[in-house]
């Protein structure tokens, strides 16, 4: 049984995933906030969400397909972890060229993404 913190913490980050799945990035850039911090490992790629708007608009306007799914997910409190497979195509086939596994560990606060960070 999930507390209503990681409940919470459950919702924002499904609600991430599908406006990314949707390539909405109106809605994927609401999920977060003003001041999100996206990492990749220990370096930080990123910060705000000017920047996350203009990375992920320019990568949703470049596909013709983008999917993510959760393959295992662990969540404590404002935290939540995802192994995540990806996948995409730039082709009008929407035929999958690209697809990668990683893990994404997400903080939520004040019941949006507060900072991000994918390992592998």
């Amino acid at each position: 049984m999930y507390t209503d913190i990681e409940q919470a913490t459950i919702a924002i980050v499904d609600k991430q995933l599908d406006a990314y799945n949707n390539q909405d990035i109106d809605a994927f850039a609401a999920t977060y906030s003003d001041d999100v911090e996206i990492y990749q490992g220990q370096s930080l790629v990123f910060k705000g969400k000017e920047a996350l708007v203009e990375r992920y608009g320019n990568k949703f306007a470049s596909l013709s397909y983008l999917n993510a799914t959760s393959l295992t997910r662990m969540v404590q409190g404002r935290f939540l972890v995802d192994h995540e497979l990806a996948e995409s195509s730039k082709q009008l086939s929407k035929e999958i060229d690209h697809s990668v596994t990683v893990i994404a560990a997400y903080e939520v606060e004040n019941d949006l993404i507060k900072r991000v960070t994918f390992m592998g």
